[in-house]
């Protein structure tokens, strides 16, 4: 008797699965996510964390959802936060040392001039499959550069970020 009534509940199930096969499901019950929506999600909600470089000499306040990589000494003046597809390095270089400012060796490599002030410029471009969007700040006796690294199928997923990037100031 109780086979036969789960027997019965089994074929109406699937009946009504049926029935609804030729229709699409509302977005919010799609089980399948792509890496940019995976990426969003993860990117929703966050808080600032404060990481004191070393270094760099400065703090720096980040996404919550970016995790902080340990680097090797040999990587020299540099932090990196990474998640998944999406990294964030963050970069010191005295004035006095180099020929070329990172901005202009970007625009020499094709990058686009975005914005520039007296304080710091904006660069976007394209590096191999990566997409990047910088920010290049003149800070006394050195430059800090700030390199957002991303897949071109997250655009629309890193916009928050970008502008993380563009608020960016050292303290």
């Amino acid at each position: 008797m109780k086979q036969s009534r789960f027997l019965i509940l089994v074929v109406i199930a699937i009946g009504m699965l049926g029935g609804c096969s030729g229709r699409r499901q509302p977005k919010a019950y799609v089980s399948e996510l792509t890496s940019a929506d995976s990426v969003s999600i993860r990117m929703g909600q966050y808080s600032l964390l404060k990481y004191y470089s070393e270094r760099l000499g400065f703090n720096i306040n980040y996404p919550s959802y970016l995790v902080h990589q340990e680097l090797p000494e040999t990587a020299g003046l540099q932090e990196l936060f990474m998640m998944d597809d999406v990294s964030v390095s963050v970069m010191s270089e005295s004035i006095d040392s180099m020929m070329r400012s990172p901005g202009q060796r970007m625009m020499g490599m094709g990058a686009d001039l975005v914005e520039i002030t007296d304080r710091y410029s904006i660069h976007r471009g394209t590096d191999d499959d990566w997409e990047y969007y910088a920010k290049v700040i003149e800070d006394s006796a050195r430059l800090v550069t700030i390199i957002l690294r991303y897949y071109p199928e997250h655009e629309d997923a890193i916009i928050e970020l970008k502008e993380w990037v563009k608020n960016f100031e050292v303290q």
